[in-house]
């Protein structure tokens, strides 16, 4: 069967390699195939209540829209910081330690921080939908808000100093970027999946319906 083509605003078909471009409305014809429900279909479906609502339609895997990209490169850029200088030792002696060495040493509650940072990563990736991003806010915020209160306790609550041996330390860059990150990373996720009243920026990742005039509804 000759493969048809279809023009995307009128929708009259072509036969392949008869014209480039409908005649009524000088548009460039695609395959049939790869054009969109049209908006007779879509109102028939909805009728039907077989359209999904665009706020629960799959999204791609890469989208990266709505707070899921910006959220998802801060959950490793915190997860790498944890591994960043958070304390420089210079006395007894010259030493630099990481989110990481705190934890693995006596600051064993460090490490609630880090695990947010991971779980938090295939929490977002699996959300596929604006309405499944918008419910794990509550959970993201508080993965994301984990290393903030940590880091904050240790800028607070200075430790003990033995009275045999004083410690002279500083807090290091990593600290402040981890405490940094993680407010943002917040922000970002008490927001996630953003709002459902204006959908229209999914218009080329899902099926929005649309109206008599043309217009989406949201």
């Amino acid at each position: 069967m000759a493969k048809l083509l279809a023009c995307p605003f009128c929708r009259e078909l072509f036969a392949d390699g008869e014209t480039a471009e409908c005649e009524h409305c000088g548009v460039a014809l695609v395959p049939m195939d790869k054009l969109p429900p049209s908006r007779e279909a879509l109102a028939e479906a909805a009728a039907r209540g077989e359209l999904t609502p665009p706020e629960y339609q799959d999204l791609p895997w890469a989208y990266w829209g709505r707070g899921r990209g910006p959220l998802l490169l801060l959950a490793a850029l915190g997860l790498a910081l944890f591994f960043a200088p958070w304390v420089s030792i210079t006395s007894p002696s010259d030493t630099l330690l990481t989110g990481f060495d705190l934890a693995h040493a006596r600051a064993g509650w460090l490490w609630g921080g880090a695990v947010g940072w991971f779980l938090l990563l295939p929490l977002v990736v699996t959300r596929r939908s604006v309405i499944q991003l918008r419910g794990v806010r509550v959970i993201a915020a508080t993965f994301a808000l984990m290393t903030l209160g940590e880091t904050s306790m240790m800028l607070i609550l200075r430790p003990s100093q033995n009275p045999y041996v004083r410690t002279m330390y500083e807090y290091a860059w990593g600290l402040y970027a981890s405490g940094v990150v993680s407010a943002i990373a917040t922000v970002v996720a008490v927001r996630l999946g953003g709002r459902l009243d204006d959908l229209r920026d999914l218009s080329r990742v899902v099926t929005l319906p649309e109206t008599s005039e043309g217009q989406p509804l949201h």
